[in-house]
């Protein structure tokens, strides 16, 4: 018998294998998926991710964090394209402060590289769920290859097998067990960007480029080989939507139009347009996270969310450290160290998919709307003058380990200070002339706010 059974061997189930195995439990992972180490990186799926101060802390706890590093690529900010071809870079700090954008399959790979040389991990591929029993704690499993199935029984069993987890589907109807999922009416399709034919990168590379359209948008992700992985964000249905471009003289009508620098940068738009899936957002909720000590929920299983905030690896990567710090707290007896990592996880996943959600449409409707733009250029005056007191909510998400829910009522307070700089006496004269810092010491001297840690 295991100590841990793990369904899933993606980046969450092979940062969790890792991190279990480092404790000295014996762990087997199933996946239904071939082997990502090798799969084709050129025809597969494989968009991008964004890692930040969440994601690599857990990944040091486990000494990965430089050598995911390696493999990424620094992005400090937006770049924001505009419909005649302007752009305009929106930082992300005031000081440098950098996100990584990261292949998945890359990085996937890479984790299960590192998992493949514990003794105490044995990764099964191939291998689906179809069965769990709760009352012997056992995974009934069937060989996509052979046919063949077989029982695996163990004191915990983890879920991480992402958002449309075949656990969970298991426990959907058990009584006491609740489960909801919230779909987008948009959806996005992966594009490719190759290097130019000098092997250079055919856009600035430290930064994520984004053209917003109102109800849809283009983003693109730098590659460390010089590439960038881009998507298209539409509505589904309806006007404007994916399911209007039928042919590829719709497809590069619709760029042409919309999206005209981008064209001459993809040779393979239509081909990568028409042969790739589309993929749909989707929001998942469920509790409890834990059936007693035998069933626990991580990752994607327990919480997907929008990918627009680039916060669901980060998020699932930070399951793994707490659920780890819960147990050496509590001695590893496991009934108190799930309860404890249920009561931190759950309330903080629940305000990052309210967040990721609001993101995306801040994403796609205002990065360009010069009100927008103007209220973060105070928000970065403020956090200039008063680093320690305020720090706007991209950066408590992506610079800190800020718990999200506290993250939410910080910024839920600061907006209300924002708000007054904002409603100043000759506001716009103050700032055209630079001189807005003294109404900005003003309205902080009156508030007395204690520091923002995280």
């Amino acid at each position: 018998m295991a100590d841990i059974l793990i369904v899933g061997s993606g980046l969450v189930g092979s940062v969790l294998s890792i991190y279990l195995a480092r404790a000295g439990y014996r762990t087997l992972v199933f996946d239904r998926s071939v082997d990502y180490r090798r799969l084709n990186e050129v025809s597969d799926r494989s968009i991008n991710l964004t890692l930040c101060e969440r994601g690599l802390q857990a990944l040091d706890r486990i000494g990965m964090a430089e050598e995911v590093l390696e493999i990424s690529v620094p992005v400090r900010g937006r770049v924001i394209h505009a419909p005649d071809g302007a752009t305009c870079f929106q930082p992300y700090g005031n000081n440098g402060e950098a996100i990584y954008s990261v292949s998945r399959n890359q990085l996937n790979r890479l984790l299960l590289n590192r998992a493949s040389t514990f003794a105490n991990i044995e990764l099964h591929f191939q291998e689906e769920c179809v069965g769990l029993d709760l009352a012997t704690t056992s995974l009934r499993v069937k060989d996509l290859v052979g046919g063949a199935e077989s029982t695996f029984q163990s004191p915990h069993i983890f879920a991480a097998d992402g958002a449309f987890s075949a656990v969970r589907y298991f426990l959907q109807r058990r009584t006491g067990f609740n489960y909801s999922q919230t779909y987008s009416a948009q959806a996005y399709k992966e594009l490719s960007m190759p290097a130019t034919a000098t092997g250079d990168w055919p856009l600035e590379p430290n930064a994520l480029h984004i053209w917003p359209r109102g109800h849809h948008m283009l983003i693109a992700f730098p590659n460390a080989d010089r590439t960038f992985t881009c998507s298209l964000h539409m509505p589904c249905e309806g006007r404007g939507s994916h399911a209007l471009l039928r042919s590829g003289k719709d497809v590069l009508r619709l760029f042409r139009n919309e999206f005209p620098d981008a064209v001459d940068l993809m040779p393979r738009l239509v081909d990568d347009y028409l042969r790739r899936p589309q993929t749909a957002m989707v929001t998942i909720r469920c509790s409890p996270w834990t059936i007693g000590e035998k069933v626990i929920f991580i990752g994607d299983a327990a919480h997907a969310i929008y990918p627009s905030y680039g916060q669901g690896a980060n998020a699932g990567f930070e399951d793994c450290r707490i659920l780890m710090e819960c147990l050496e707290r509590h001695g590893h007896s496991w009934k108190p160290a799930l309860a404890e990592y249920q009561a931190l996880r759950k309330v903080n996943t629940d305000a990052i998919a309210d967040l990721s959600d609001r993101h995306f449409i801040e994403l796609r409707d205002l990065v360009g709307d010069q009100r927008f733009l103007l209220r973060k250029e105070v928000e970065r005056r403020i956090n200039k003058l008063y680093p320690d007191k305020f720090k706007d909510l991209y950066s408590m998400v992506t610079f800190t380990t800020m718990p999200y829910a506290d993250a939410m009522k910080v910024d839920q307070r600061q907006k209300m200070l924002v708000d007054q700089v904002l409603g100043s006496d000759d506001f716009e004269q103050l700032w055209r002339h630079n001189k807005i810092d003294a109404a900005i010491h003003q309205i902080m001297r009156a508030q007395e706010l204690e520091p923002v840690s995280g």
